[in-house]
């Protein structure tokens, strides 16, 4: 029996090897969550958004200033900025994700490199 040792014996870096495969999958699905999140407010929110342009095209062909002045109205500039506002901290949470994986994915490769 002295013969066989543990597995962490056998190979040392087992456990950080699966550490770093954890870590690795727990970015990444954190990352396909905030693209699903991003998908579906997408799906409701640019609807929204054009429909309030088109709704405004009419006013627009009209008067250049009455069009500003209908997109300066809080019943349109709120909602309207609520969704771009919306997006754009989805967007934002996205390119956070992905500079994380890729600081991850570059330190895992220094590690690398000065072990070998």
């Amino acid at each position: 029996m002295a013969e066989h040792g543990y597995s962490r014996e056998v190979d040392p870096n087992f456990h950080r090897q699966a550490a770093l495969a954890t870590e690795r999958d727990r970015l990444a699905l954190d990352l396909q969550d905030r693209v699903t999140k991003l998908n579906e407010q997408a799906r409701i929110f640019i609807p929204l958004v054009a429909l309030c342009l088109i709704v405004a095209i009419p006013i627009w062909s009209k008067s250049l200033l009455r069009f500003l002045i209908l997109l300066l109205s809080p019943f349109v500039l709120l909602p309207v900025g609520f969704c771009i506002v919306h997006l754009a901290l989805a967007w934002r949470g996205i390119a956070k994700a992905r500079t994380r994986i890729r600081d991850w994915e570059r330190d895992t490769q220094e590690s690398e490199e000065v072990e070998s």
